[in-house]
């Protein structure tokens, strides 16, 4: 029902014409039934004209029991591309916290497994709906056959039903717990291949974690499935029997009762065989619709935002006319951590002004990955100011804002796209400039403003994500730890030309660094330390070198 109210939702009127189509093939089919018992059974009637008609009836049948079908697969298929594509923009316009609370493997399920889910229930939904008309009008027609017959057959169905119904819910039940094993395989996934290195190292580590954790959710995921379809199976056979039997039924009412002649017991039995099929289509497609509810109830969990078709703050960007974005008071505290304590950073006061060189410094778990992501607009501050040439920044301009950065993070994505500052192609001769300029032209092949080839060095790929940002011609550069990865003589060229060349620009850049030898080519040196921003004076850091030392340290 959940399936079909969403297509109901989505698709209205496309969605009645379907049924209206599919009522249309039922009736026809029912009419081919009810045509043989009236005028093909009776020798009186004439040879052809009886099949003239007879072909006409197979004729409609075959025309809108096609028309129905591929309106329902169609629609059906729509559907779940809209699905698709509107998850994957719900997660675009998702805050980086809840993405982070989700985590990867549950995400990764949802948009593969989900999706695969909906895509079988919707395939199988065109017979459901088809085979649920049809049993409806036919069990219309023995009701006009016989009354006591029908009344008869409906409490032996409603037996069926009810037997049914208690497996159907066991099926239900294994398919949710095989839905939850998924997420724990997908993290599963993620762990053998982003952490290939390390179990190539030590095969013990590799043995274990394949055993004792990817085995043991497989073979859950495995023993729920095969339970699911056994219930099911249990569920089929039973009414498969159970339909057999109500023709036994039928003639010991009809003979031994005395309820109806020969004729009638006769029609009503070919009816209710003609009928088996179908019933037992609609059971056999149960798992896929469990499935797909399941799927659908596993999309709505994640809560994400309601989709919408624009990308904000594209069309609507603040004054280009930048002077100074300032942090007044800004507080960011952590729901939890590994170890149960709550790490907060703030209250944080700072001021980036236009073509100056930031560097910060800090030690490990100090807050400087969550200041920049505060900075950035990544993480919405829970208390303080975002203040723009000295004027707050409300909640929608939180798109905008993050407009004017382009960042190079540790754990950075290298897009094979090159874009320019206006969401075009990268113009060419600054992609050749730049390539240049980082040592990347032999390394790197660029056809039609994409990177052939990412196959590199760190240090390399790092410059890569570089030129990523460098092309987008984002007013502010946030670089973490950039340097880290590369080589001595180009970590010298780094800061001793690229950044004096991207300030001569009017570029902004805050770098997280630990390079203390090159302090002087910065403006300012910022430390986090415990949550907490601390200003080092020029005094400290451009002359007295021990000075320097100490406050790294």
């Amino acid at each position: 029902m959940t399936l079909l109210r969403l297509l109901f939702n989505r698709f209205r009127w496309a969605l009645l014409s379907v049924l209206a189509l599919s009522i249309a093939s039922a009736g026809l089919s029912v009419g081919v039934i009810a045509f043989t018992n009236e005028r093909m059974l009776h020798p009186q009637n004439e040879l052809g004209p009886t099949l003239a008609l007879f072909g006409g009836l197979l004729a409609a049948v075959f025309v809108i029991g096609t028309a129905s079908q591929i309106c329902m697969t169609t629609l059906g298929h729509r559907l779940v591309y809209q699905l698709r594509r509107t998850l994957v923009k719900r997660i675009l316009d998702t805050d980086l916290e809840r993405l982070e609370q989700l985590g990867p493997p549950r995400l990764l399920a949802s948009l593969n497994s989900d999706t695969s889910h909906l895509t079988s229930a919707f395939v199988s939904l065109p017979s459901t709906v088809y085979g649920l008309v049809l049993n409806l009008g036919g069990f219309a027609y023995l009701a006009w056959l016989s009354q006591p017959l029908f009344a008869a057959t409906a409490a032996w169905m409603l037996l069926t039903v009810m037997a049914g119904w208690l497996l159907m819910r066991q099926t239900h039940a294994r398919i949710n717990a095989a839905r939850a094993i998924e997420d724990l395989l997908y993290e599963d996934y993620q762990a053998a291949l982003l952490g290939r290195k390390e179990l190539a190292l030590n095969r013990q580590r590799a043995e274990r974690f394949y055993r004792d954790e990817f085995e043991r959710h497989a073979d859950a995921s495995r023993d729920r499935e095969t339970a699911a379809d056994i219930f099911n199976g249990f569920n089929e056979n039973w009414a498969n029997a159970m339909i057999l039997g109500s023709i036994g039924l039928v003639f010991f009412l009809a003979h031994g009762a005395g309820w109806a002649d020969h004729a009638v017991a006769t029609t009503y039995s070919l009816t209710i065989l003609f009928l088996r099929t179908s019933l037992t289509g609609l059971i056999a497609a149960i798992p896929s619709l469990i499935g797909g509810s399941v799927a659908l109830d596993k999309l709505n969990s994640l809560q994400l935002p309601e989709y919408r078709p624009d990308f904000s703050g594209l069309h609507h960007p603040l004054p280009p006319n930048r002077q100074t974005l300032a942090l007044q008071e800004i507080s960011y505290r952590y729901l939890e951590t590994e170890r149960g304590n709550r790490f907060s950073v703030g209250p944080l006061d700072f001021t980036l002004r236009t073509g100056e060189i930031v560097f910060l410094i800090g030690g490990n778990g100090s807050g400087k990955t969550t200041f920049t992501r505060l900075l950035t607009g990544l993480y919405a501050p829970q208390a303080g100011t975002l203040l723009w040439n000295g004027a707050p920044l409300a909640e929608p301009d939180r798109p905008a804002y993050r407009r004017l950065f382009s960042t190079v993070f540790s754990d950075f994505h290298l897009f094979h796209r090159l874009l320019g500052p206006d969401g075009g192609d990268a113009a060419p001769e600054q992609v050749a400039y730049w390539l240049e300029f980082l040592e990347l032209t032999h390394k790197v092949k660029v056809e039609d403003s994409r990177l052939q080839d990412t196959r590199l060095s760190q240090g390399q790929r790092k410059r890569l994500a570089l030129l990523v940002a460098i092309l987008e011609d984002r007013p502010i550069i946030v670089l973490d730890e950039w340097a880290a990865d590369q080589d001595p003589g180009y970590r010298r060229r780094f800061y001793t030309e690229l950044l004096p060349l991207l300030k001569a620009q009017g570029k902004t850049v805050l770098a997280v660094t630990h390079d203390e030898h090159y302090f002087d080519v910065a403006d300012r040196v910022v430390k986090m330390d415990e949550g907490h921003l601390l200003e080092i004076g020029s005094h400290c850091w451009r002359t007295e070198s021990t000075c320097v030392s100490q406050l790294v340290q």
